[in-house]
């Protein structure tokens, strides 16, 4: 996990793993690993790992399982994944009329190979 430093920190952690549920990479019934784990491997504090789960907790996305850790309750939503791309992408210095550009150019590939 890499941290930008764009946001708070405990956002970071939660987008990244909102991410990660939305592609199936921890699927629906699966643990995240845990606090300290998390913690340790990024290294930030603990309480601020606790805090991007609590977030995913209130979307709805995991559940605290008392003594086994969180669970993944539901799938992300891809519109809010794509919503968080492309603000990633602008933060990266792209314009929103340079991602339309893209767009339509892909559409139109896309239309000429069909």
């Amino acid at each position: 996990m890499q941290l930008h430093g764009n946001k708070p920190i405990f956002e970071e952690v939660a987008d990244y793993y909102e991410n990660l549920i939305s592609l199936g990479i921890y699927p629906q019934g699966s643990y995240l690993p845990s606090v300290r784990e998390v913690a340790l491997e990024s290294k930030i504090n603990p309480n601020t790992v606790a805090k991007a789960y609590s977030l995913l907790s209130e979307k709805g996305l995991i559940l605290p399982i008392p003594k086994k850790g969180y669970q993944v309750k539901r799938k992300a939503k891809p519109v809010n994944q794509l919503k968080k791309r492309i603000l990633n992408i602008v933060e990266e210095g792209y314009t929103l009329n340079e991602i339309k550009s893209a767009i339509i150019e892909l559409q139109q590939e896309e239309s000429k190979n069909d």
